[in-house]
């Protein structure tokens, strides 16, 4: 399948650099990061498993939001108790 795109002034450039770094024509770093993202999964898709997991470990959104504070505290104290 043939597309054309048109790319914004302003953005071409970037476009180029980008290209030029990663060693590849224009034409094959678009078709890149059209595959790339067209092949990505979603987030839902990520998500999955952990939600499984989530759900079957019972914890309750409350419970989870607190280990999740506590987690996020004890390693701020633990930053800020190294740089004393």
């Amino acid at each position: 399948m043939d597309i054309t795109i048109t790319i914004p002034p302003e953005l071409a450039p970037m476009v180029e650099q980008a290209a030029w770094k990663q060693g590849r024509d224009i034409v094959t770093y678009v078709q890149e990061l059209v595959t790339k993202h067209v092949s990505a999964p979603s987030i839902d898709e990520i998500l999955a498993p952990v939600r499984v997991e989530f759900a079957a470990s019972g914890m309750t959104d409350e419970e989870f939001d607190t280990l999740i504070e506590e987690e996020r505290q004890a390693i701020w104290e633990e930053k800020n108790s190294k740089k004393s």
